[in-house]
């Protein structure tokens, strides 16, 4: 019986920690940019990565969920394979809800989704063709909180997920909070 009781205890202290460290997230604000690798994957050609930045702004409706906008362009371009190509991802927008999963006080899961708005292109010294999709988005990440304003995260996106490409980033990022 006393180790029940102990556990019980356990897991209630453990709720009110991970409880009071969101619990002044409700009503704030967030800013912040990540550093992504881009991967577009293509069937039957080489996944082409470009990288790039993103700036993404939230704003929490409550202790654990947030609305997020995010604005991207791209840094570099990637040669397709096998060619002289290059591919490269011009702007990326997009809005998603963000659930956030704290641990402790220091660091939480978060997942994501929403839809997405990318426009890319491919070019080689004669030409250049532009295009542009939309669509679904999901991913999910980790958020390391060094001060009560200043954060870092981790992340995989899926931005956009069609039947005959993909276009995905892994991220790093900075972001303050107030």
């Amino acid at each position: 019986m006393k180790k029940h009781l102990s556990i019980a205890i356990a897991a209630a202290t453990f709720t009110l920690a991970t409880t009071s460290a969101v619990a002044n997230s409700a009503g704030s604000g967030y800013v912040g940019a990540l550093a992504s690798h881009y991967t577009y994957d293509v069937e039957g050609v080489d996944d082409i990565n470009p990288t790039g930045l993103t700036l993404r702004g939230g704003y929490f409706l409550t202790d654990n969920v947030a609305v997020e906008g995010r604005l991207g362009t791209g840094l570099s371009e990637d040669t397709v394979s096998g060619t002289n190509v290059d591919a490269e991802l011009d702007q990326l927008m997009g809005v998603y809800v963000t659930g956030y999963l704290p641990v402790n006080e220091v660091f939480s899961f978060y997942g994501l989704l929403g839809f997405s708005y990318a426009e890319a292109t491919l070019s080689n010294r004669f030409a250049s063709i532009s295009d542009d999709d939309d669509g679904f988005s999901y991913g999910a990440g980790v958020q390391v909180n060094f001060t009560p304003q200043v954060s870092g995260q981790l992340e995989y996106v899926s931005y956009l997920d069609k039947s005959d490409y993909s276009l995905s980033a892994a991220s790093i990022g900075l972001s303050y909070h107030f």
